[in-house]
């Protein structure tokens, strides 16, 4: 039966994607002062695409009675980002006062789909294949949740009399969870499946990537993709829990693209991370899933009326 304490692939390639392609900076454990930080109630963050001109918001999470703090470089760049926009910027006095909307430029993935999402060669195209890679990377871990999931209702489904349930001790916990993996495990058709297409998909993107990387620059200035889920530090030094704004829960995210630099050994690095490569470690990856025991709960509630 997998285990839910080992270290999961796939959040460890999430990790070094964002350490090679998303974040700049160490994460800190001081508190902000106010020589060097400024308190700011952030509300939303506010996305413009330069070339099609549209925008959409995102709402900020209330953590710290809504108050993050903005290091005083993160400001003027702020400053600068608003009077491209044509926005009036807000008095200092009116930032720990009032809602500020974080104002973000960078393409829209339309836009970067018709403008550097084919480039077929360079830095760019490194960029466009290692992005391709860490979908395929989540996407695998996301079809085999779905298709475990699917596994236990298709064994629910078979179950007509209340008795094929309570023969079981399911007041225990650890019994409950055993027989659920037996019936995840005894159907993962469907699973194999996805891990063989998902090997299928990533050999050609590592080879190519690699080859690239033979010729590559140590360092290159290319777009990449920053999802809006993704917490974001206000600070150009280290970030942390003062500094980080974490989209709301319900935020849908969408990819955004901003031109910044990228550095061969961190790419490297991710591309020579352990990748997923059994069922075995797939299924660890997707460990055991809480909502299973709804379901076998409301399944024998339902059978009990």
């Amino acid at each position: 039966m997998p285990a839910n304490d080992m270290m999961k692939i796939t959040d460890n390639l999430l990790k070094v994607y964002n350490y090679a392609f998303v974040e700049e900076m160490p994460y800190g454990f001081y508190k902000p002062n106010a020589a060097m930080y400024a308190g700011v109630r952030l509300e939303k963050s506010q996305y413009n695409c330069p070339k099609c001109k549209q925008s959409f918001q995102v709402n900020i999470r209330n953590d710290n009675d809504g108050i993050i703090y903005f290091s005083k470089s993160r400001i003027a760049q702020q400053k600068e980002v608003y009077q491209k926009l044509d926005l009036d910027f807000p008095e200092d006095w009116e930032l720990m006062e009032k809602p500020f909307t974080y104002q973000h430029i960078g393409y829209c993935a339309k836009c970067a789909q018709e403008d550097f999402l084919n480039a077929a060669e360079g830095g760019q195209r490194i960029n466009n294949l290692c992005h391709q890679l860490y979908l395929q990377d989540m996407l695998v871990a996301d079809k085999a949740k779905k298709y475990t999931t699917d596994a236990v209702q298709k064994w629910l489904d078979t179950i007509t009399e209340s008795s094929d349930l309570t023969k079981y001790d399911l007041s225990n916990p650890e019994i409950m969870q055993e027989l659920i993996w037996i019936m995840v495990l005894s159907d993962t058709e469907k699973v194999q499946e996805a891990l063989q297409e998902y090997r299928d998909n990533i050999q050609p993107i590592l080879y190519e990537i690699n080859k690239l990387l033979e010729k590559a620059t140590p360092a290159w200035k290319a777009y990449v993709a920053r999802s809006t889920s993704l917490p974001e530090s206000m600070s150009d030094g280290e970030y942390h829990e003062y500094t980080l704004a974490f989209p709301a829960d319900n935020t849908k995210g969408q990819d955004v693209y901003y031109r910044r630099e990228v550095e061969k050994s961190r790419v490297e690095m991710f591309i020579s991370q352990r990748r997923i490569a059994s069922i075995e470690e797939l299924l660890t990856d997707v460990g055991f899933q809480e909502q299973w025991i709804d379901m076998v709960v409301a399944k024998g509630t339902s059978l009990k009326k």
